[in-house]
């Protein structure tokens, strides 16, 4: 079997999390990932709070490094399984652009190849019902920058940038399964 990756992305409390675990479950060749992960992620909150104030190209750095970490594993996974992974390339540079730096969505650089999404499903949902859900699981530090409707708003164009590259999934309403099977029509090999 070769498997395909899945990217899931959105932003923060959009349900990228509960979307993938839903759809690996529904997936019988499924295995699930989150990126940063490994060692990367025990180091994220150090670049968080201490890299990204004094240098955002480390800090970009830091993650798409972490990004090609993250695709050398999921490489061997795709031998056997469909790979539903929870933040990619797309969202390290989104986020960046956010922040000022004029980086592009490359999976082939300098000295890096990340292996390109079969799919990107990128995570619409309705702001009121946003920070209904995460006032009640508890604000991160990010759903506290994405509070900013002008910060918010520049995610949201930054992500419409690469609109050609993923597919709309809503989950406004209170049915994950209404999600998962919108998501679902956009992967053939599960239907």
């Amino acid at each position: 079997m070769v498997g395909k990756l899945i990217v899931i992305t959105g932003l923060d409390g959009s349900g990228t999390s509960s979307l993938a675990e839903q759809l690996c479950k529904h997936d019988p060749h499924g295995v699930l990932f989150k990126t940063p992960d490994g060692p990367f992620g025990e180091a994220r909150l150090l670049f968080d709070s201490e890299v990204r104030e004094r240098s955002q190209s480390a800090h970009y750095l830091f993650y798409l490094a972490s990004v090609a970490y993250a695709s050398e594993r999921i490489k061997e996974q795709l031998k056997t399984h469909n790979v539903y992974c929870v933040r990619y390339l797309i969202d390290t540079v989104v986020s960046h652009r956010v922040a000022g730096m004029n980086v592009e969505l490359v999976y082939q650089g300098m000295g890096y190849d990340i292996h390109k999404p079969d799919a990107t499903l990128f995570i619409n949902i309705d702001e009121s019902v946003r920070q209904g859900r995460i006032t009640v699981r508890g604000k991160s530090e990010l759903d506290k920058v994405l509070d900013n409707h002008d910060t918010r708003g520049r995610f949201l164009a930054e992500f419409q940038r690469f609109a050609d590259q993923y597919h709309v999934v809503d989950n406004s309403t209170n049915d994950l399964q209404d999600a998962v099977q919108n998501a679902v029509a956009h992967l053939p090999w599960l239907n």
